[in-house]
């Protein structure tokens, strides 16, 4: 009930500023501006600021509201004091007005009264008008009156809660100083049936005594307060405490008086740092500098943290003296203002992750990408509003297009060479037939392979080495079968030609015939050159393919021809005679003729020559000889020139020489990663050139040394490891064509690296290895050169190692960027034999780089005009060579000063050189140092 009588007081009391309108009418005359500043009084600042929504929030809170929000929009418009008139006013009735004044007449009225019911009834339909409500609307009138009359005889008005308010002068006495302050102060309330029932007189009386209660009680909390100030104050001057007391105003809403707004700052910048503050009636803002580590980043986000403090409670801390403590309330602020932040950032990241699904970004790859268009539009509270959320949507999805086109370039890409098959059609035309011949060395796989390619109309023999291609053309021409010689660096070219035989890198995919021999078939689990023999299998257009190797890759041809859905023949082969494994390591001085020792490096190879040389004449092989100088060594061996061979594993493959004897001088190689133990495979594939058919009745294998023996033995009569799927796989040009149109990519390297990295095949298939082409690709394409012919470059058989071969490279395609003929420079040769085995390996170098001049010439013969005069050149490096080898002794030179060094010296500097440099530091070695001894 008091709360109704307290709202309808207040509806009366606002009519006053919407001339006479209730407030659902007169509000509608307020500006928008000032229904603004009305919600920011109200604390209210969340709301849009149209005037139709502010209208509508403006007459919710009048009607829903408690009496307190109904007193304080009233406080704010009696604050303003402007009279919000109606545009226009309703003409008066004669009607109407005849009955008032007849209900008036009925009624005891003074001329003020009845003045004041006819403004009240003025705009009141006619017949709604009835003596009851005059009646009423009397009592109301003459109650205010009443009020109006007390008002004047007690100096002061009444306020909104029927209370007095009226001013005062209390007394301060501070600081030896004494001063009066007028303060505007309230009596208690007075009861609306009190008021209205109660003689003029004794009201008066009564409120005057309420007056001095409330003027004795204002006096008492001022002495009290001063009293309890701390002197000294702990954050206040005298002269300050003094100046507040002063200009405090009559009528505030604060409990204590109000400080100069740099003695506040002050003080909360002792608390906080240098700080920003902004005071208003009833709150203070505080604007503070502070940092967040962005999620899935290093970054340290600077921001202004803004902490909004009761002006009140903050003031009554300051006054009492207490210990100003903002660490819990900035704690609070930081914490709600920082997650709201990152909830924001993770919805405007996961709106963001999915437009970039198709790039499967890492959460630190994907929030850096939002940072950079979000940091840049990021106010400085962290306010990620709706519009900075789209806009850096739209920057992020900008940011990302080109990449999302390329993945979608990629998935076309995959989609179209996936069936790795399908990419030879020739091939797949054909009704082809695989058959493999697997066996042991010198079982005649080979031999009937051959037999069954000569006897072909047509056929291809695809042989790992450019010297086996070469023994298999001259096969073939001594059957007398017309036949051409493709190497890549000698092409023997026959218009009648009905077979081929080629290295197998050289495939021609576009050449069908009826049989393709394809030579040491388990090859295919080779690292560096598995890929040729993959592809071969898959896209070699002939009727039957017959391949030739050991029992380890029959598994792997198995599930090829699967794969294939070709069908499959599987002929085996057993050795023709027997290999035996000597029981004891046999001596230097006990090696017999016709024997073969092996070794798995250059400079073994060499010292080993040098050691037998001293009992036997000798021939060596090793890969990096030339073919020619290969073949020379192997020739004489042959006839018998030489007794015993000092070779690498390089004649494991198809080399058919005289051999009954196979000696290891070592059981462990590199194999381009790390040194290991020899497999099994290897010791099989090496030891069964011992005992050549018709020249022995059996072969034997043994070792220089009983440790290389035992593993020699622990591993002659293990099985050797089955060649297990997936298969590698390389692209050739037409591929690399196809990947550079669909990734709009003109680098060979980015192209290379897609199809090692990305590409996905159908099938048991995986890219290459193609370290080697990737590095070199990554100099080719700092030329200026199209994609064919970095491809061709690239594919350009050449060792990275070294560095005669790599500076001749370099000159080749520079002078191919300008367009130019590339001319040969014989290089200048001293004497007929090498002295030392750096100028051997220097001449082993100049035979390699004419083999890169020749292989390049048959690709770019407009360029490489100088193949003759490279082939002459070749032919005189060779006999250097052969000469070379053919020494019983080479002098190693020490690399520091290039003294000559003892023969067999296990150290590539001399004595003198380790003295001046080494002596007393240790020796460095795998990382750390060990004493030299």
């Amino acid at each position: 009930m008091a709360k109704n009588k307290k709202n309808s007081k207040v509806n009366q009391k606002i009519k006053k500023y919407f001339d006479d309108d209730p407030f659902d009418v007169g509000v509608a005359r307020v500006s928008t501006q000032t229904l603004s500043e009305l919600f920011n009084y109200l604390g209210i600042y969340d709301i849009e600021q149209s005037k139709d929504m502010l209208l509508k929030m403006a007459r919710m809170l009048w009607s829903e509201a408690d009496s307190g929000i109904r007193v304080d929009i009233f406080s704010f418009f009696a604050h303003n004091g402007t009279v919000y008139k109606a545009t226009s006013k309703v003409e008066p009735s004669l009607e109407r007005d005849d009955k008032i004044e007849s209900l008036i007449s009925q009624l005891q009225v003074t001329s003020e009264e009845a003045k004041a019911l006819h403004n009240a009834f003025g705009d009141v339909r006619s017949k709604k008008i009835t003596i009851e409500k005059m009646e009423s609307k009397l009592l109301h009138i003459r109650f205010s009156f009443k009020k109006e009359r007390l008002q004047k005889r007690v100096d002061g008005i009444f306020d909104i809660d029927d209370s007095i308010e009226f001013n005062a002068s209390l007394k301060y006495a501070i600081y030896g100083q004494h001063f009066h302050k007028i303060l505007t102060l309230n009596t208690k309330t007075f009861e609306y049936e009190h008021l209205r029932d109660t003689d003029e007189d004794k009201l008066s009386k009564e409120i005057e005594k309420a007056k001095n209660l409330s003027i004795k009680k204002k006096q008492q909390e001022i002495d009290t307060f001063i009293k309890n100030l701390k002197d000294p104050h702990p954050h206040l001057s005298q002269k300050e405490i003094l100046h507040a007391l002063r200009v405090m105003p009559p009528k505030t809403k604060l409990s204590y008086p109000m400080l100069k707004e740099n003695v506040i700052h002050s003080i909360v910048s002792g608390a906080l740092g240098e700080v920003e503050i902004d005071i208003s009636d009833e709150e203070m803002l505080i604007s503070m500098p502070q940092s967040i580590k962005l999620p899935y980043s290093k970054i340290e986000q600077p921001y202004t943290l803004e902490i909004h403090v009761e002006l009140n409670s903050l003031l009554e801390d300051i006054w009492r003296g207490e210990n100003i403590d903002f660490s819990t309330v900035v704690e609070e602020f930081k914490k709600e203002h920082e997650e709201h932040f990152l909830n924001d950032l993770k919805s405007l990241v996961d709106e963001c992750r999915s437009y970039a699904a198709l790039l499967h970004l890492s959460d630190e790859v994907l929030y850096d990408k939002v940072y950079e268009p979000l940091l840049e539009l990021l106010n400085a509270s962290l306010n990620i509003s709706p519009k900075i959320a789209q806009k850096s949507l739209r920057r992020f999805i900008h940011s990302i297009s080109e990449e999302i086109a390329k993945k979608q370039r990629y998935e076309l890409l995959a989609r179209t060479i996936r069936d790795f098959k399908n990419l030879f059609p020739l091939a797949r035309d054909m009704k082809r037939k695989l058959i493999l011949h697997v066996g042991p060395t010198n079982s005649g796989k080979t031999y009937q392979a051959m037999q069954k390619l000569k006897s072909a109309d047509t056929g291809y023999y695809l042989a790992p080495l450019r010297l086996l291609a070469l023994e298999g053309y001259e096969d073939l021409k001594e059957d007398g079968i017309d036949a051409s010689l493709i190497t890549g660096e000698e092409q023997i070219l026959d218009e009648d030609a009905t077979h081929i035989s080629s290295t197998i890198e050289m495939l021609n995919f576009d050449v069908d015939v009826d049989v393709c021999v394809i030579d040491e078939v388990q090859m295919l689990d080779d690292r560096d050159r598995g890929w040729a023999w993959a592809n071969a299998i898959i896209g070699a257009p002939a009727k039957e393919i017959i391949m030739t190797g050991s029992a380890n890759a029959k598994e792997a041809v198995i599930a090829l021809a699967e794969y294939l859905g070709e069908e499959l023949e599987i002929i085996e082969f057993t050795r023709k005679n027997p290999l035996i494994l000597l029981d004891a390591p046999t001596h230097e001085k006990d090696v017999e003729p016709n024997t073969a020792i092996i070794a798995f490096s250059r400079k073994d190879v060499l010292k080993l020559k040098q050691n037998f040389s001293k009992y036997f004449s000798v021939s060596v092989v090793y890969g990096n000889l030339s073919p020619e100088v290969r073949r020379e060594e192997a020739r004489r061996f042959r006839t018998g020139e030489t007794q015993i061979l000092v070779a690498t594993d390089a004649i494991a493959m198809g080399m058919n020489l005289p051999i009954k004897t196979i000696l290891f001088s070592k059981a462990e190689k590199f194999d381009g990663v790390s040194d290991r133990n020899l497999l099994p495979s290897e010791i099989h594939q090496i030891s069964g050139r011992a005992g050549r058919y018709g020249l022995f009745e059996k072969g034997c294998v043994g070792a220089l040394s009983g440790d290389v023996l035992n593993i020699i033995k622990k591993n002659f009569f293990k099985e050797a490891k089955t060649i297990t799927i997936p298969f590698k796989v390389m692209a050739n040009l037409e591929h690399i064509k196809l990947v550079g149109n669909i990734l709009e990519e003109k680098s060979l390297y980015e192209i290379l690296k897609f199809f090692v990295k990305n590409m996905e095949f159908d099938g048991p298939f995986l890219a290459t290895n193609l370290e080697d082409m990737m590095e070199l690709s990554i100099l080719i394409d700092s030329y200026n050169l199209d994609l064919t012919t970095k491809y061709h470059l690239a594919c350009a058989p050449m060792t990275l190692k070294s560095p005669y071969i790599m500076s001749a490279f370099e000159n080749y395609l520079s002078t191919l960027e300008k367009n130019m003929p590339v001319i040969y420079v014989v290089p200048p040769l001293s004497g007929t034999h090498a002295q030392t085995t750096d100028e051997l390996l220097r001449a082993e170098d100049m035979v390699k780089e004419i083999s890169l001049y020749l292989w390049l010439s048959y690709r770019f013969k407009e360029y490489f005009i100088d193949a003759d005069r490279a082939r002459a050149s070749r032919g005189v490096l060779n006999r250097f060579i052969e000469n070379s080898l053919q020494q019983s002794q080479l002098a190693t030179k020490c690399r520091m000063c290039s003294a000559p060094l003892p023969p067999n010296s296990p150290y590539g500097i001399c004595q003198a050189c380790f003295k001046k440099n080494y002596a007393g530091q240790g020796i460095k070695k795998g990382g750390g140092y060990r004493k030299s001894r």
